[in-house]
This record gives structure tokens, sequence and C-alpha cells, in this order.
């Protein structure tokens, strides 16, 4: 619940204990207005100093009940799950205060009123009370659940829109002047040098965008995609870097069916290249590995750059959205003073 929201909903919250008071009270407070209406009840002899005192305190209870309730369930905070242990704890501290407040103002009543207090009266008021218990925990109960679903309904939305938003900046970062440049560049030479290679390096060049422009139509691909794509893109890598760069993989044929959210080994990649130093001195070397416990490694060797390639900087986060998103597992990076390693879910397919 927000600090802003808080005086807003307890205003709400006292507004709709007046009325529930009102609602139980109904008849004494018109008897009370209109003493003459109804004939059968005009022997009707509770006095207005009684039911102005019943009034209050139910109010009184009804606002204590959704307090206490709410204090506990936070019906307002739709991301914070209510527990079992949780639920039974409002129960218990709702009945207790009911119970204690009752008996409290019961008695106060007496002493206004001066009216006898029997033990049917006591009885009538307790049940009374145990019934509002139960109609504001029910309440507020409903409005938790409601705030949940509501709440898990936008975050999945917002997820999707990052997903999105993600894919697209993935899309535009590989069709940017900077990339088409580097690429054309590239092309030129070749088709000066070897016209054979340059034949290969339109094919992989149009693999990649062509993946990359398919992909944001799926939530997920496989991982046989992914690999294929990788080799693609990597072979664009290698023309700019030659011998400096060194892609390992092993990847067991078994996972080859599994799925993953597209562009996650293209993304791991990429990030790899452009926040390390790819020279002759310092060589990079990226491996793809399977783990027997059905994931995805992806991993290389440490040399941070002084300055970084441009990019949009969201590459790490926009994965963790995407398989919070999936519910897909958690991603795991680590690093150590000589590794970057990044272990991705792999999802059994359906």
């Amino acid at each position: 619940m927000s600090y802003d929201a808080k005086p807003r909903y307890f205003f709400i919250v006292g507004a709709i204990s007046l009325g529930m008071s009102i609602l139980i009270h109904f008849n004494a407070l018109f008897l009370l207005i209109a003493p003459d209406t109804f004939h059968p009840l005009r022997n009707y002899n509770e006095s207005s100093t009684s039911v102005l005192a019943n009034l209050l305190t139910t109010t009184i209870i009804t606002f204590c009940v959704f307090a206490v309730s709410s204090y506990i369930l936070k019906p307002l905070d739709g991301l914070k799950k209510v527990g079992f242990k949780r639920f039974l704890l409002s129960v218990f501290l709702s009945l207790v205060s009911v119970l204690l407040l009752s008996e409290l103002f019961f008695n106060l009543n007496h002493l206004v009123t001066g009216e006898s207090n029997s033990g049917e009266n006591h009885l009538l008021y307790f049940i009374k009370d145990i019934f509002i218990a139960f109609v504001v925990l029910t309440s507020v109960f409903v409005l938790k659940v409601f705030n949940e679903k509501r709440a898990v309904a936008i975050e999945n939305q917002k997820l999707k829109y990052e997903n999105l938003q993600g894919q697209y900046h993935s899309l535009k970062n590989q069709i940017s002047p900077h990339f088409l440049f580097n690429s054309l560049t590239a092309l030129k030479e070749l088709i000066d040098k070897d016209p054979e290679i340059s034949g290969k390096y339109v094919s992989h060049l149009s693999q990649v965008l062509r993946y990359t422009l398919l992909s944001n139509e799926h939530r997920t691909v496989s991982l046989s995609d992914e690999i294929r794509s990788l080799q693609s893109y990597f072979f664009l890598f290698k023309m700019r870097f030659g011998g400096n760069l060194k892609l390992e993989l092993y990847v067991d044929p078994q996972y080859l069916n599994y799925r993953l959210p597209p562009l996650v080994v293209q993304t791991l990649t990429e990030n790899a290249v452009k926040h390390n130093e790819v020279s002759k001195r310092f060589p990079l070397t990226i491996r793809v590995q399977t783990t027997d416990e059905g994931s995805l490694a992806v991993f290389n060797n440490l040399r941070p750059r002084l300055t970084t390639e441009p990019g949009t900087g969201t590459g790490l986060a926009n994965l963790i959205k995407q398989y919070t998103l999936l519910n897909g597992g958690n991603v795991k990076i680590t690093q150590s003073e000589t590794e970057f390693r990044v272990e991705v879910p792999l999802i059994k397919p359906d």
C-alpha cells in the first residue's frame, strides 16, 4: 500500500464502516426518526441514546476489523502474496479484537444508557459483531485477490512491452547504420579479395537479419535455431576479428529441441565482444555449452575494454525479464577475475 493511497483507503473504509453500521441498525434509526411510521413496531422502546451508542460502537468495531485485516493482508499491495499463515493470523487477530471490543462497548453501552445487561442481549451483541468481522474479512480478502490478479496482469503487460521493446532495440542495433556500415565495408573488401567468401558473408548476413526479424514473432525458439543463428552471427564477427575471436560449442544433442527466449545466445555473444578487448595480444574465447542440469552456459575470458562499443546497455536486464515473463527459471550471472559466465535455463518442450 503506497503512502498516498493510505489516507484515501482508510477514508473509504471509514465511510463503509459507517454505512454498514447504518444498515445493521436501520430499523432502530428509522423508528427513532419516524416513530409513528410502522404501527406494529410502536412498542419498540429503544432510546435515542442507546441507538446512537450502538451505531457508534458498530462503526468503530467495523473500522477496527478493517484496519487489522488490512494491516496483515495488505489488500492494496497486489504484488505481495497472501500465505495461509498470514490469512489465519488475520482471522485470529480480527476475532480477538472483535471479542475484546464487543465486550468493552457492551459494558460501556450499559453504563451510558442504563439498560439491562441480560445474557440474551450480550449474545446477540456478540453474534452481530462476529457477523461484521466475517463480512469485513471476506471483503478485504476478495479485494486482495482482485488486486493480486490485477497486479499480475499489469506486470505481465509491462514485461511483454519491455520484452518487445528489447527485441526492437536488438533488431534496431542489427540494422543500425553502424552495423550496416561495418558489414558493407567488410563485404566490399571481401569482394575484392575473395568473391567466394563474400558470397558466404552475404548469406550469413541475410540469415542473421532474417532470424532477428522472424524471432520477434515467437516467445520462444528452439536451441537448435539459436545455435544455427549464432554460427551465422559469429561468422560476421570472424570476418572482423579473424583468429583473435574464437567460439567453442559443446551442445548436447538431447537439448537441441529445448526452448529459450529468442536472441539469447546472440545477445550474450554480442555483450562479450562489446565489453572485452579482442586483439592478437588478448584473444577472446566464447564458450557455449549445455549443462547436466538442463541449462545453457555462455562464458568468456575477461579482459574489459577501456571503451565499449555503443549499445542500449539493457541486454542482460531484458534477458532476465524475458525469463520472468515465461516463468522459465532464474538467470545466473557470475564473474571472477578471469571469467564472466551467464547460465540460462532451457525450457523443456511440451
